[in-house]
């Protein structure tokens, strides 16, 4: 798998996996909030939980109209979370002053952190 590194200037090292997010996909609000994207997390859970609310107060035919919404709209989420949740994470990254440094192929993001470290060490 490839990895893009990222390093802020105190040293601090993150990769990012090029691709598809298992993590995005299942665990989208959760997910966001792990990887400091607040106003992602905050925002897509506010959503819900206005939908949910709304449905709750209407009741009746409207509620299970909303409940039926929510959940193709949970599916959509989801597949939007694992399409474009790394490309995501590394806008927030370089927001947050990481520096792109380079692309590394790995079995795991330990091992992308471990030839990227080595790779320093060497130059």
């Amino acid at each position: 798998m490839q990895y893009k590194v990222f390093e802020q200037p105190f040293g601090k090292i993150e990769v990012v996996k090029q691709g598809w997010s298992w993590p995005g996909f299942f665990f989208t609000v959760i997910w966001a909030l792990v990887k400091r994207m607040w106003v992602l997390g905050c925002s897509l859970f506010t959503v819900f939980y206005m939908v949910h609310f709304f449905g709750a107060v209407f009741g009746g035919e409207t509620e299970k109209m909303i409940e039926t919404l929510l959940r193709i709209g949970s599916i959509v989420v989801n597949i939007v979370f694992g399409v474009n949740g790394n490309a995501w994470r590394e806008s927030n990254l370089q927001s947050r002053g990481y520096a792109f440094k380079t692309i590394i192929t790995a079995a795991n993001p330990e091992g992308a952190t471990a030839l990227y470290l080595r790779e320093k060490r060497q130059r």
